[in-house]
């Protein structure tokens, strides 16, 4: 790590500018309560306190031969979000204050007992916010368990509901803190719930996506989990979340319940002639254009009949309709003949759910999750745009033909025999385990294996059609050897920031100082943005200090120019990117160095299970967060050249090919 003064002055004045106008995403009409001088104090001596003693509870915990990082996080989370809270002055009425103090009482009491090797909090009864260390950022993140009060007869794993919040401007971890951790189960309660904080407002995507998964995983491995049984539910945005994550992990869940929310994104957020970048770029996150993988989970969706936001289950309706699903009317209840969906309308309901449609969806759930998650499903009807969701039931989509194009699998189990039929797939990946053969656009391949052989065959589909895959071939597909876009490192440059990354700038003597100078505010812009709206804090390193086990672990986040950076100098060439003193020349534009710069990414070089990316953060920001959360889509594609000047301006964007080039 290292010092980087300029950016650390920036960034200061960039969160004081923030801090004075109004807390995130509250509208500027909300009044915000300014603690008093006393108050602050008292906030202030309280972290201190509190970080002495998780000093002392890690000390503890590595004498006697823990590791503990996951343990500590459940009372370092406390002290984590008072921090915040006075970082970002989030108290929106003064009992705020009153919640603060009472995490970080909690947060005292928890290290307290760490130092003495107790977790009593761990299986309490009711709600219990932890927290767990993310991936992406090395933050801590916090989510709330309700254990219920009646466990599985057997002792054995639980079903476990994923509840996603509605957008609320007043949110900040000290009210989720002080909102769950004591919450009482509720009468009737059998399962787990998770209450996930998604790192604030942005429907669960990107970095709020990780966080679902991420928190479900911590839940995982502190409790019994029965993984056939996860229920995924969310209304408002929370509803958006859950068409998003529902419809694009479709094997995850049991069952999915969206209410309200939005599925479709032009409409929703009043788009006026987008491009056909951006139109493609929409097919990464608009749930209606997944609407076919209903037929590979149960979903609910649900709408208040006087509720603008009842559009986002009719727009999944109207596209099964449209891929000739047919539908039963009965009232207020239309089910899909075929596929298990239903939309279920709240009679004369605005925004919110009636008790009748709430007793519906709860059957809806329970009958679906007695019976679990179907891992071998007879049926598979599957489309994808992107590698960033390939995957449903035995079946891995590992090569696109062409990404933003629709991909489909339709396969049925027929007897010993998989029948798979696929568009615009390259590479696929077929688990052994359900049939003997498998027949691929009508070409027959045996899948049982040899002994030692993995679990899955894979093939590769050629001009003379598909072909088995040796074990050298697998491990070349795998490890990515041909750099060409793959599952987890497709792109766009968004996808970057929803994996662990490093931020990475440049000690040398730029080639082109202007442009080092906008690199750097890109930076500065970047670090502030990123704390303030996905709750984490960058790591920075200088490009000299960069070991070869940052560059196996992270996306390598690159900031500077050929002179000022030496990882964009020497992985320039092998990325199809010319850039001196004098000219920047990629994908065929040459353009003048002196105000003009790249900003893309790529399969790194050095490590293709990784991104590179070059000079920018996530291409939204503080607009698009205090907007909808449906402006969050990708603002730039694979690539893109600026020009540098009072209003920087993009001359040049596109999409690298399948091969990255």
């Amino acid at each position: 790590m290292t010092s980087w003064t300029t950016i650390a002055a920036g960034l200061v004045m960039l969160l004081a500018i923030g801090s004075t106008a109004h807390a995130w995403q509250v509208p500027e009409s909300a009044r915000l309560y300014t603690p008093t001088q006393a108050e602050r104090a008292t906030i202030e001596e309280k972290i201190a306190e509190l970080g002495r003693a998780l000093d002392v509870a890690r000390a503890r915990r590595e004498a006697a031969g823990f590791d503990g990082a996951d343990a500590v996080a459940d009372a370092e989370i406390a002290h984590k979000v008072a921090v915040w809270a006075l970082k970002f002055q989030e108290f929106f009425d003064a009992r705020d204050v009153g919640r603060t103090l009472r995490v970080l009482d909690k947060g005292l009491d928890r290290a307290r007992a760490l130092a003495e090797g107790r977790r009593p909090w761990a299986w309490a009864e009711g709600g219990t916010v932890r927290g767990y260390r993310s991936r992406i950022d090395g933050s801590v993140q916090p989510y709330a368990v309700v254990l219920p009060k009646v466990q599985e007869p057997d002792g054995g794993p639980s079903r476990l509901d994923v509840v996603l919040h509605g957008r609320d401007a007043r949110l900040s971890e000290v009210r989720f803190f002080d909102a769950h951790d004591g919450e009482p189960a509720a009468d009737g309660q059998t399962s787990m719930v998770l209450h996930v904080y998604g790192r604030g407002n942005n429907a669960f995507r990107w970095a709020g996506e990780t966080d679902v998964l991420e928190a479900i995983r911590a839940v995982r491995i502190i409790y019994r989990v029965d993984s056939r049984r996860i229920v995924l539910r969310g209304f408002s945005m929370g509803g958006a979340g859950a068409w998003h994550l529902g419809l694009h992990h479709p094997s995850r869940w049991s069952s999915v319940e969206a209410g309200a929310g939005f599925t479709e994104t032009i409409r929703y957020a009043k788009l006026v002639d987008p491009s056909e970048t951006t139109r493609k770029l929409l097919r990464i996150y608009d749930a209606v254009d997944y609407a076919r993988n209903a037929y590979n989970v149960p979903v609910a969706g649900y709408g208040g009949e006087v509720d603008p936001q009842a559009q986002a289950s009719l727009n999944i309706l109207e596209a099964l309709q449209a891929q000739g699903v047919a539908m039963e009317t009965k009232g207020l209840v239309t089910t899909a003949v075929g596929p298990d969906f239903r939309r279920i309308v709240g009679k004369g309901m605005g925004h919110a759910v009636d008790k009748d449609s709430a007793a519906q969806l709860k059957a809806f759930h329970d009958e679906r999750a007695a019976r679990g998650s179907d891992r071998l499903p007879r049926r598979i009807r599957f489309v994808t745009y992107t590698l960033k969701y390939p995957e449903v039931g035995w079946l891995k989509i590992l090569r696109l033909g062409q990404h933003y194009v629709p991909a489909t699998l339709d396969a049925d189990l027929q007897g010993d025999v998989a029948d798979v039929k696929t568009k615009n797939v390259a590479v696929l990946s077929v688990v052994r385990r359900p049939a003997e053969t498998v027949r691929l656009d009508g070409r027959e391949f045996p899948l049982p294996g040899e002994a030692g052989e993995s679990a899955e065959a894979v093939f590769r589909r050629g001009r003379d059609g598909w072909r088995p895959l040796d074990a050298e071939q697998v491990r070349g597909v795998k490890t990515n050897i041909a750099r060409v876009k793959h599952p987890g490192v497709q792109g766009p440059i968004d996808d970057a920031f929803t994996d662990a990354f490093l931020c990475i700038r440049g000690t040398g003597r730029p080639a082109n100082p202007r442009v080092c100078e906008w690199a750097e505010a890109r930076l500065v812009r970047f670090a502030a943005e990123w704390e303030r709206w996905m709750r984490g804090t960058l790591t920075i390193k200088n490009d000299v200090d960069v070991t070869a086990q940052d560059v196996a672990n992270h996306n390598l986040i690159l900031f500077g120019d050929t002179g000022a950076n030496s990882w964009i100098r020497d992985l320039a060439p092998e990325i199809g990117l010319t850039w001196n003193a004098d000219e920047c020349q990629l994908r065929g534009g040459v353009y003048p160095a002196q105000d003009h710069a790249p900003v893309l990414i790529q399969a790194n070089p050095r490590n293709p299970l990784r991104y590179v990316v070059i000079n920018t953060g996530p291409t939204f920001g503080a607009r698009e967060f205090q907007g909808t959360n449906a402006l969050l889509y990708p603002h730039l594609p694979d690539f893109a050249v600026f020009r540098i000047g009072p209003s920087e301006q993009v001359v040049a964007e596109g999409f690298f090919d399948e091969q990255w080039k």
